[in-house]
């Protein structure tokens, strides 16, 4: 059990352990601990060279990209009935864990003991139950409670020598049938495309997808270093989770990619979101939100455009707006492609994707890029016939879906 209220928190940043504090009064504050301008930022607009405390009326959005929502936050709740869940608590119970490179820990903490690791190996031969993950999030939630989403999902420990966990196990969702399979086609087909993915397999059962951390880099030497990571949403000042949680289907690909050239990243990364982009509209993954992009870095100068993740098939699935309302398929993109109030979220034609990928991203031959991404579809499909973990329904719904999109290359 963590104390009634949290004040403070030791914040550390990559290997400085203690690098700065929050602390939360009627604001919340973050101090660098070190005068050194030259040390690390705890986020890409907070450096040390700017100023060195910070304020705000609500958690740095930086901070707030990684507590754990949906599926997640409840079960955190459910082992917890009694413990305050303050952003506070979220932060302390996260640790060093979080995805990208902020860790955190009360003050005068001990460093909490790591968990066993558990092999991929192990995890893909496991064969999936309710009762069987739940057995993994209480094994497994002191290092995975710091990564957001609302499909179910932790983070599990593989090596003992890498002292954060290293994998993503994602499981089964009642609610949307072969979801893993789904993102697993996706994830397989844009590998084939030739766009950049985090590492993944499907486990035998099909029930669950493990992915490797795309923040991490593992040296020759065995160093680990962790990467510094924010999502559009954080980069745009955002605080996204629970009731908020629409704005982060708020604003267009534009002002996504205007962001990224305000960033000052080279000009290969705007291709690289037209890509994930393009893919996106070509599979029917209408939940491609601000929180679904981001980047890594190691500093100011050295930032870049993450892998693409969290993408599935959403078309094939149908949803209410509220209980007991009617059934609605998913037909639209998560943002506008282009800003303005006459734009709309509908999918877009085979010339408006070219006008975005030639006017707003600087591709020069974005109708190649279409074509490889059809072709890398239909290979996926193909292939997919003989995979006994993807239900024969959820491939052909999944085709179904694709064949909408793969018209654009035609």
């Amino acid at each position: 059990m963590l104390p009634e209220r949290i004040r403070a928190l030791e914040v550390g940043i990559g290997d400085q352990a203690g690098a700065g504090q929050l602390l939360k009064a009627s604001n919340y504050e973050f101090r660098y601990l070190d005068a050194d301008p030259g040390q690390p930022a705890v986020a890409l607009l907070m450096p040390a060279s700017e100023r060195l405390t910070w304020q705000d009326g609500d958690l740095f959005a930086p901070m707030d990209q990684n507590l754990p929502e949906g599926d997640l936050f409840m079960r955190i709740r459910q082992l917890f009935p009694k413990q305050p869940m303050t952003p506070m608590h979220l932060l302390a119970l996260a640790g060093r864990n979080g995805i990208g490179r902020l860790g955190y820990r009360l003050p005068g903490a001990s460093p909490a003991a790591p968990p066993r690791p558990l092999s991929r190996e192990t995890l893909l031969r496991l064969r999936y139950s309710p009762e069987v993950f739940d057995d993994l999030v209480a094994a497994y939630l002191s290092s995975g409670a710091g990564i957001a989403g609302m499909q179910p999902k932790i983070m599990v420990p593989d090596r003992a020598t890498v002292p954060i966990p290293s994998l993503i196990v994602k499981a089964a969702s009642p609610a949307y049938p072969g979801l893993c399979a789904n993102e697993f086609l996706c994830l397989g087909a844009a590998r084939r495309a030739g766009i950049e993915v985090p590492p993944f397999e499907l486990s035998d059962d099909g029930q669950m997808l493990v992915l490797d951390r795309f923040d991490m880099v593992v040296h020759g030497d065995g160093r680990t270093e962790r990467l510094g990571f924010e999502d559009i949403a954080a980069l745009a000042g955002l605080r996204v989770r629970d009731v908020l949680s629409d704005r982060k289907y708020q604003g267009s690909y534009q002002r996504v990619a205007e962001l990224l050239r305000q960033l000052q990243l080279h000009a290969d990364n705007l291709r690289r979101f037209f890509e994930q982009v393009a893919f996106s509209v070509m599979v029917r993954n209408g939940d491609a939100h601000l929180k679904n992009f981001g980047v890594l870095y190691r500093d100011a100068v050295d930032i870049r455009l993450a892998p693409m993740f969290d993408v599935v098939t959403t078309a094939i699935y149908s949803y209410t707006r509220y209980p007991g309302g009617p059934e609605l398929e998913d037909r639209t993109l998560a943002l506008k492609l282009f800003a303005g109030r006459h734009h709309t979220k509908t999918y877009p034609t085979c010339a408006e994707l070219l006008d975005f990928g030639r006017r707003i991203c600087g591709v020069s031959q974005p109708a190649q890029v279409l074509e490889r991404i059809a072709q890398a579809l239909g290979e996926t499909l193909r292939e997919a016939r003989g995979d006994e973990r993807v239900p024969a329904g959820l491939l052909e719904k999944v085709r179904s879906a694709w064949e909408e999109g793969l018209l654009l290359a035609r």
